[in-house]
């Protein structure tokens, strides 16, 4: 009942916060479309359908083979955990120590549900845009983050810093987000491993949202300047909590800068 009563609250909290960020950042005038001009949002869908379709079938394919995946990599993925060390050492540790506990808890909530809020809000913004490309070019976006992330997780096998010790000759960072919410792990196995850390796909994603938020900042300025405080937060709150190394960061803001080039290019 526990883990369910937190799904429900984490959903609720997401879908406020879309709405929160739809009614900050769409002009009034925008949403009354929705109401004024229907023969406009039906073609819009339709417009949208086929790329929504597209990244749908990435997430289910990505679901569907996340058992395999995970046992193929634990028998023929790289153990990357000791190198991953090697390079970073305590980098991670000392940078949650310089961080406060109420700072912390802000984190926790990037992570969790500003994460969330910022990968749906876009779809949402985007949809009233003056043009449909770029909803097309998000979508395309996550898809090709997906579709390059999912083999790196099967090649790789990476526990970041709060599971280091796993690896062995490894000290572990602080597990902050399990402290905060210690029933948090019994919805994410659902949804990842704890060895695919290799690229973030926490900042990797949220790269990609700010780069395209960069591109429509003269049609959406709010939601620039929202994409650019809530994204960054994302990105530093992976390290935080210690769940990514710099490296899976660096890594994941690389990928991101290729998915946009490649979304770009099939989109035109």
């Amino acid at each position: 009942m526990e883990v369910l009563a937190l799904a429900i609250l984490l959903c609720a909290a997401t879908m406020a916060g879309i709405l929160a960020v739809t009614w900050f950042c769409v002009d009034t005038a925008q949403l009354e479309e929705l109401r004024e001009r229907p023969a406009w949002v039906r073609t819009r869908g339709r417009n949208v359908a086929p790329y929504l379709g597209g990244l749908a079938l990435v997430l289910i394919l990505n679901k569907g083979l996340q058992g395999p995946i995970e046992r193929l990599s634990k028998t023929y993925g790289i153990e990357a955990t000791p190198y991953l060390y090697a390079i970073e050492g305590h980098t991670v540790v000392w940078f949650q120590e310089l961080i406060p506990g109420v700072l912390l808890a802000y984190f926790v909530v990037a992570y969790t549900v500003g994460y969330a809020v910022l990968l749906v809000s876009p779809a949402v913004v985007y949809f009233f845009a003056q043009t449909v490309e770029p909803i097309r070019r998000l979508l395309v976006a996550y898809a090709v983050n997906y579709a390059v992330a999912v083999p790196l997780y099967a090649a790789v096998v990476a526990y970041g810093p709060r599971n280091a010790d796993r690896a062995g000759g490894s000290t572990s960072a602080d597990a902050t987000l399990l402290e905060f919410i210690p029933d948090i792990s019994a919805i994410t196995v659902h949804i990842n491993s704890n060895t695919n850390v290799f690229p973030s796909l926490h900042a990797s994603l949220s790269v990609t949202v700010l780069l395209l938020a960069w591109t429509t900042h003269a049609e959406f300025r709010r939601w620039f300047m929202l994409t650019a405080v809530l994204g960054g937060s994302i990105v530093v709150s992976t390290m935080a909590l210690g769940i990514h190394w710099v490296t899976d960061v660096v890594t994941g803001a690389v990928l991101a800068v290729v998915a946009v080039g490649i979304a770009t290019r099939l989109v035109r």
